[in-house]
């Protein structure tokens, strides 16, 4: 039986018409654009761009209550397995079945078969697992269509946005609405507790501002040198070139559509790892802070405030540049844009505030104003949250320095016991010291003294305190064995340091 073929506009409008409307009416512009010139290709675009969006069994600007709705389907699914199969392997198999086949990965081998199942049988599990998907299937693909740039949805897409937006609210309510209630007794929502954490937008500035400041004040009683430094991908990775002084975008012709801003940021860790192993086979020490925020078009780079010594300032510059034009590094802007590097200058003012306004636009936008783009910035830090939170970016990593973990649990503790180590004591104090922050007096500011206390700048894991850590007798959600959960501080040893410090640093490592 002979079949009519379809039209071109048939064809066009099948490949479109599961997409969000606006994404359908820019793909069928730019194929009639295309087609005009080269016929194939433009219909060969439109089939690989629409192939990984079809196959998607949830409709690309579902809400995220849509997709709540699906991994609660999902789980019930895979649970009914159970009047199928009788035995443990069988049984994982066929739910694992069911997750291949949505595109989502099944439990590895290190878990075992009854905490697998457990999992693919949770709507919580098939939640997190659809979220992730379907945000960055979505998003990829909404870069690639080019909706995601300056002069469209700045940082991510709408859709990606409003979808992140209802999670928050969901999370809020949820936050609201549940009680905790500690030995005493005492009751509190998790909003509550979550208000006093660094969970609250505030708390998470002011203390990042604290850590930063800290390693300024070490950094200026050793004559240490300050760098900040810009770190950018090589073309493939950025969908979008800006011209005119930034003003106009246009499509960047070396672009890989297979490049995602997670393998983009993937390949910066890389790039850093390199230069990293470089800096400690020179036995060149930086500490410092790393901040990752999306350019216009949802592709990362990197900020980095380092310090070391002064004599070694052209070796840590040699040696950033060399590991990021390894890749690349005969294209066109490479020399000029890959690696930037501005030297602070202490008579000119502080590091910490110079590098404020990025710590701000990437949390709320606080005292920022407009940022580089001209937009609020406490609405693009909105859309900055959802750029990291869709592609699992950590926006915020400590270079060298003292553990966090240790100085947030020591501020857990009201009173140490006698007969304490010195240092012990001293990194005590140091954490419970405060000062005015926005008005308000609730943040300790003496993370110079703590890290000194810790063993300097640059201790890492040779910290002299660490986490006191208990093994829950109880399992997990799932049946695994539970996580070990911190309940103290332990010191290990008096601080060891690496070379004579000033008095003023001895003192404040509690060494007399």
């Amino acid at each position: 039986m002979l079949q009519r073929m379809p039209s071109d506009a048939e064809w066009t409008q099948s490949r479109v018409n599961s997409l969000p409307k606006r994404w359908a009416d820019d793909l069928i512009v730019r194929w009639q654009y295309h087609q005009a010139t080269d016929y194939r290709a433009a219909n060969v675009e439109l089939r690989t761009t629409t192939e990984s969006l079809l196959q998607v069994r949830i409709p690309l600007d579902a809400s995220d209550s849509t997709l709540c709705e699906a991994a609660a389907a999902l789980a019930k699914r895979c649970f009914s397995r159970a009047e199928l199969y009788h035995n443990a392997p069988d049984l994982r198999a066929a739910m694992a079945r069911i997750c291949i086949d949505h595109h989502i990965t099944p439990p590895g081998d290190h878990h075992k078969d009854g905490p697998a199942i457990a999992r693919m049988g949770c709507a919580q599990w098939w939640r997190r697992k659809l979220r992730k998907q379907h945000a960055q299937i979505v998003e990829a693909s909404a870069i690639r269509i080019g909706r995601v740039n300056r002069s469209a949805d700045l940082y991510v897409s709408e859709e990606r946005f409003r979808a992140r937006q209802q999670q928050n609210a969901r999370n809020a309510e949820t936050l609201e609405s549940t009680l905790a209630r500690n030995e005493l007794g005492q009751e509190y929502t998790l909003a509550e507790l979550a208000a006093t954490s660094t969970a609250n937008k505030s708390n998470r500035r002011a203390e990042l501002m604290t850590r930063i400041s800290g390693f300024e004040r070490i950094a200026r009683h050793l004559d240490h040198a300050g760098e900040f430094i810009t770190l950018t991908c090589p073309s493939r990775f950025h969908r979008w070139r800006t011209v005119n002084h930034g003003q106009k975008v246009i499509e960047n012709l070396l672009y890989d559509p297979l490049e995602t801003p997670a393998t983009a940021q993937r390949h910066l860790a890389q790039v850093w790892a390199c230069i990293r192993a470089s800096l400690k086979r020179q036995d060149i020490a930086v500490y410092g802070f790393r901040i990752a925020e999306p350019q216009h078009d949802g592709t990362p780079h990197w900020h980095l405030l380092l310090f070391c010594a002064a004599d070694h300032v052209q070796a840590l510059r040699d040696t950033i540049r060399r590991h990021a034009l390894k890749d690349s590094p005969n294209e066109r802007g490479a020399a000029q844009h890959r690696c930037d590097f501005k030297s602070i200058d202490w008579a000119k003012g502080s590091a910490a505030g110079y590098i404020a306004k990025y710590v701000a636009k990437n949390i709320d936008g606080h005292q920022v104003g407009n940022d580089f783009h001209g937009k609020p910035a406490t609405e693009t830090a909105q859309r900055v949250e959802a750029w990291a939170s869709t592609w699992g970016i950590r926006q915020f990593q400590q270079i060298g320095g003292a553990p966090v973990g240790v100085w947030r649990e020591l501020r857990r503790i009201p009173a140490l016991p006698g007969g304490v180590p010195a240092h012990l004591r001293q990194a005590h104090e140091a954490v419970n010291k405060m000062a005015q922050i926005d008005g308000h007096e609730s943040a300790c500011v003496a993370w110079d003294q703590y890290c000194m206390a810790q063993g300097g700048p640059t201790c890492g894991r040779a910290a002299a305190i660490t986490l006191a850590m208990v093994q829950p007798e109880k399992l997990g959600r799932y049946g695994d064995e539970a996580t070990p959960r911190p309940i103290g501080v332990e010191p290990r040893r008096p601080p060891k340091l690496p070379h004579p410090w000033p008095p003023k640093l001895l003192h404040l490592a509690g060494v007399n």
